[in-house]
């Protein structure tokens, strides 16, 4: 291949968004589209099966009232520790001020050094293979909500959400992470024995570190974190407060803060 032609076969190869874009659905040929720079989200904005979107770092994603990034296909968000990826609104707002990110049977995904903040329902994921490192989600609804997976999060905040993640019979290794400010760290819908999290820290959390909901018989496996206090049972919710529901299994426990290996 010459110098003449090596730019026109790369061209063919990636749709790349660059500066400043309006995402819409129109594709190309291309199996993979490139987002860099700032790029809004009109409405819904979807990746179909086949295609893969990747979002270079330091890219920011803007969401107006309502907007969601729906991806059936599969999302590569690969940031830099300090060219994080942004999603947030496109005006300055509340929880809820745009819908979500969804992953919808897509495939094999990955999220590293993002930041997602003042969304409804934040990060949504049903049945997709999702590795989650090293991001923020902050100021929704719902941080992090999910159904089966399997889902590795790892080095991630989540902070001043209602839920910081909701799972219904999720599949998840969760460690290394900081649950803190939220009114509930984790709320487990129903069937939550897939779930193991440790080495995290739950504090700050006005309602409960951790939920177990009325549907949700099976015990959630959650050694070697710390609970921000030396009685964790206080900042627990499950069947040792309602009888029939699952337990958290939290012994043994940390004494003090886990100092994660990685700085966010």
């Amino acid at each position: 291949m010459n110098r003449l032609t090596k730019p026109l076969y790369l061209a063919l190869i990636l749709a790349v968004v660059s500066i400043s874009f309006v995402a819409d659905n129109v594709f190309a040929k291309d199996s993979t589209i490139v987002w860099q720079g700032t790029v809004t989200v009109k409405k819904t904005y979807t990746v179909p099966k086949g295609k893969t979107l990747e979002i270079r770092p330091g890219t920011k994603v803007l969401f107006p009232k309502g907007a969601t990034l729906s991806v059936k296909g599969t999302l590569k968000a690969s940031g830099r520790k300090g060219e994080e990826i942004l999603f947030t609104s496109a005006k300055k707002g509340a929880k809820g001020a745009w819908h979500e990110i969804m992953l919808d049977n897509a495939g094999d995904s990955v999220m590293e050094y993002c930041t997602i903040e003042n969304a409804a329902w934040g990060l949504h994921s049903h049945d997709t293979r999702l590795n989650i490192s090293n991001s923020t989600i902050s100021n929704s609804e719902v941080g992090l909500r999910f159904r089966s997976g399997p889902l590795t999060i790892s080095n991630c905040r989540f902070t001043g959400n209602r839920i910081g993640l909701r799972s219904y019979q999720g599949i998840a290794n969760i460690s290394d992470s900081d649950f803190t400010h939220n009114e509930i760290g984790i709320f487990v819908r129903e069937k939550g024995s897939g779930l193991s999290i440790t080495r995290s820290n739950f504090h700050s959390n006005s309602g409960f570190n951790i939920r177990i909901g009325d549907f949700n018989d099976e015990d959630v496996k959650a050694t070697d974190n710390w609970w921000g206090t030396e009685d964790p049972l206080k900042t627990i919710f499950d069947a040792r407060n309602e009888p029939g529901i699952g337990q958290v299994l939290y012994e043994p426990f940390r004494r003090e803060q886990v100092q994660h290996t990685t700085d966010q």
